[in-house]
């Protein structure tokens, strides 16, 4: 009963976090909404609710990302493939080591692989909310074509990187040459299986119409497990389950593409459906987040382990350089070679006419 009383509370929380944003338009929905999940903490009967990393990756980012992935432009990735890889792949290793670095110089007594796991947690963009927040800021569409597809890929790099930075922490060994296979072996794994995963659903969903099955109800229900299933099935293999959500939903959009004219009843269906629960899961995401911050904080400002304005600074201090090492890497590339050199030019007429 307990948990269920929580789920409503935190439910409500979101509609709330909207009532408020018509009030302040100005301040974005998500940060409302991670300042009334931190606000519920402080009631005194006690508010918090503990979420595994691996359930929140399978219930919130996996369907999350495999409908961004239906709806991220196709030909937009394929044009913009160059720099995503080097935003995506190059820029969240090159994060690790330099900040990780960074980070041991900086506190000595933070080993050399706990730090590279640390830069590994902070160096992917989070696809959720560069979707919630660059959207209210009118980014120009190549610009925000180009980080979708960034947020899209780089969770696969940063999580295979904080692997084996934890291992290495763990057992003292590293490999570069096979953390490098692995990685590929991981995502594109993650790829194929998630191709096929989703080729064979929507095969079965083909069998179940021509069987003489048109109820929509059925063919939503196996549309909204897709994402669990493909995320599931690929971790099971050992490969990338948000790359396979992403493939998943990449391949649902090209089924849809074919099929558009023929069920548009069928699509009307699926856009509602997944617009409510987009905007719970979207909503709930942030909630949670406020939840968790005050513990952290608290563990942080009570331990004596800790000197409090110590950690804000060094905080401070990381922060400002991932912002530094992101616009030097994509300074040096849209300078200093042909990779970035067509979006420079198609980002540059869009931001003239911003406001």
């Amino acid at each position: 009963m307990e948990l269920f009383i929580m789920i409503l509370v935190l439910l409500a929380l979101i509609g709330v976090s909207n009532v408020i944003n018509r009030q302040l338009p100005s301040v974005p929905v998500p940060l409302i909404q991670i300042a009334l999940g931190s606000a519920i903490t402080f009631i005194p009967s006690g508010f918090h609710m503990e979420l595994e990393p691996e359930l929140f990756l399978v219930l919130f980012i996996a369907p999350l990302l495999y409908n961004d992935g239906k709806h991220t432009p196709r030909s937009e990735l394929w044009r913009l493939r160059a720099p995503i890889f080097l935003l995506a792949i190059g820029l969240v290793f090159a994060t690790v080591f330099m900040i990780g670095y960074a980070i041991h110089w900086m506190i000595p007594s933070i080993p050399l692989p706990v730090s590279f796991a640390l830069a590994a947690i902070l160096s992917p963009t989070d696809a959720v909310a560069v979707g919630a927040l660059a959207g209210r800021i009118g980014l120009p569409k190549s610009l925000m074509h180009l980080l979708e597809g960034e947020a899209l890929m780089n969770d696969a790099s940063g999580l295979v990187a904080f692997k084996f930075a934890l291992a290495a922490a763990v057992t003292g060994y590293f490999s570069l040459s096979e953390a490098s296979v692995s990685f590929l072996i991981i995502a594109i794994g993650g790829v194929i299986i998630g191709v096929i995963l989703a080729s064979l659903i929507t095969g079965l969903r083909f069998l179940l119409r021509r069987s003489g099955l048109e109820d929509e109800t059925l063919h939503m229900l196996i549309h909204i497990l897709t994402p669990f299933a493909l995320y599931l099935i690929a971790e099971e293999f050992g490969l990338s389950g948000i790359l396979a959500a992403v493939a998943g939903g990449v391949m649902h959009a090209v089924e849809r593409d074919k099929s558009n004219k023929a069920r548009p009843r069928t699509h009307e269906l699926s856009d509602n459906t997944w617009s409510v629960i987009l905007f719970l899961l979207n909503g709930l995401v942030f909630v949670l987040l406020g939840l968790q911050l005050p513990e952290v904080f608290r563990t942080i400002f009570k331990s004596p382990d800790f000197n409090n304005f110590q950690a804000i600074g060094y905080a401070l201090i990381i922060f400002i350089m991932l912002i530094v090492l992101r616009f030097l890497w994509t300074f040096a590339f849209s300078r200093g070679g042909k990779v970035f050199g067509g979006l420079k030019i198609r980002m540059k007429c869009p931001l003239r006419s911003w406001p």
